[in-house]
């Protein structure tokens, strides 16, 4: 699990901010009709962070404790 999560931290990390990079110039309203296009900025940004934090950090928890809780059955069944 923490091979996995080094081996994957970086692809999905540079994938972040890449992209909230190149969206931050429209959140913050510069460009071409800025009162359309800035809150879906601003709402790709919170889901780029809000699917990073996801799968960074909370995926593997609950697959931890799913594997746990099936290994701990395995053996008392």
């Amino acid at each position: 699990m923490i091979d996995a999560g080094r081996k994957r931290a970086r692809p999905i990390v540079m994938t972040t901010i890449a992209m909230g990079a190149g969206m931050t110039p429209i959140a913050l309203g510069l460009g071409v009709d800025p009162s359309f296009r800035a809150p879906m900025a601003i709402v790709v940004i919170g889901g780029l962070i809000t699917s990073t934090f996801l799968s960074l950090l909370v995926i593997p928890v609950v697959f931890t404790f799913v594997d746990d809780l099936l290994q701990w059955l395995r053996r008392h069944m």
